[in-house]
């Protein structure tokens, strides 16, 4: 397949990722990319336009990766994403290629690029942490919570570890959970993710705030609510995350991605995260050895579904 492009692409609840990939040294090379709305209803169509666009009437294979759980059943792959009113199946995109098709959840795309990432694309978030063997959490917070590993040997684990039920540990939290109770069910992915950071500053603050960027903006004017709304978040997500490497057994490291982890930038207070991370005595030491770093590839998982569907280079 060394000559052979391949349709690569990211469906999440917000945006769709594609990109045309190639085989190339020392990593596949993504060209053509492009970033659209996620539809809703048909994706076939969407991949059919950008494949007249770039024009490739026929890739060698397609390689999706897609914001939910891969669910698999003899002759039928498919995935309902979980923030958007989209199914994706593996047997459609495979007729729209006439070859081999691949679907992934997106989490654990990212997790397949790990092994391709350069220092550069993977910053260090807090305190430098020796690289050890073990297996790696992959972490991303966009408009959803998503959980994947990698193993020592290689091997993706697909999660759905954003649904697990969100836990508070002082008094001020529980008073934010009961809060929020109306809503249901409160998991990780309800609170730790875009939408839910707005939630969390309405319940802090007693006051809506529309988008992540206007709460930024407050936070730049020293509004109060919004400095403790993004501190509680920062713990909140570092807390989360410690219990995963316990409940995972991830001493290889975490990694974290997502448009919440990017757009925030600095303002993920990394010293609160790493509070969170670590405070959980009888293995605050075993935490505090952890690594995190911050994904800062731009498509981590379109690389890792080139690197799915080209193969070892």
């Amino acid at each position: 397949m060394k000559e052979e492009r391949v349709l690569v692409a990211d469906i999440g609840g917000t945006h769709c990722r594609l990109a045309m990939a190639v085989r190339a040294s020392p990593r596949p090379h993504l060209e053509s990319e492009r970033v659209c709305g996620t539809p809703r209803g048909d994706l076939v169509d969407v991949l059919r336009n950008f494949l007249l666009d770039v024009r490739c009437e026929r890739p060698a294979a397609i390689a999706v990766a897609a914001a939910g759980r891969v669910r698999r059943l003899p002759g039928r792959t498919w995935v309902s994403l979980t923030n958007a009113a989209l199914n994706v199946e593996r047997e459609s995109l495979a007729n729209l290629c006439g070859g081999q098709a691949w679907l992934a959840n997106d989490l654990a795309a990212v997790a397949a690029a790990l092994p391709l990432l350069t220092t550069e694309e993977r910053q260090t978030f807090g305190p430098a942490r020796p690289s050890v063997d073990g297996l790696r959490l992959v972490i991303g917070v966009g408009t959803g919570f998503g959980v994947a590993a990698l193993t020592a040997d290689g091997t993706v684990i697909e999660t759905e570890a954003g649904h697990a039920d969100l836990a508070a540990v002082s008094a001020e939290e529980r008073q934010w959970l009961n809060r929020l109770a109306p809503l249901g069910r409160l998991t990780a992915d309800a609170l730790l993710s875009g939408p839910g950071l707005l939630r969390l500053y309405e319940v802090i603050a007693g006051q809506s705030c529309q988008t992540v960027d206007e709460l930024l903006m407050r936070q730049r004017k020293h509004e109060n609510a919004a400095l403790k709304t993004l501190t509680a978040f920062s713990t909140w997500l570092g807390r989360n995350s410690g219990n995963l490497v316990l409940s995972l057994g991830a001493w290889g490291g975490v990694d974290l991605t997502g448009g919440v982890i990017g757009g925030l930038g600095d303002s993920l207070d990394m010293q609160a995260f790493r509070r969170g991370f670590e405070e959980k005595a009888p293995f605050s030491a075993d935490l505090a050895v952890v690594p995190v770093h911050r994904i800062a590839h731009s498509q981590p998982a379109l690389l890792g579904m080139a690197r799915i569907a080209l193969g070892p280079d």
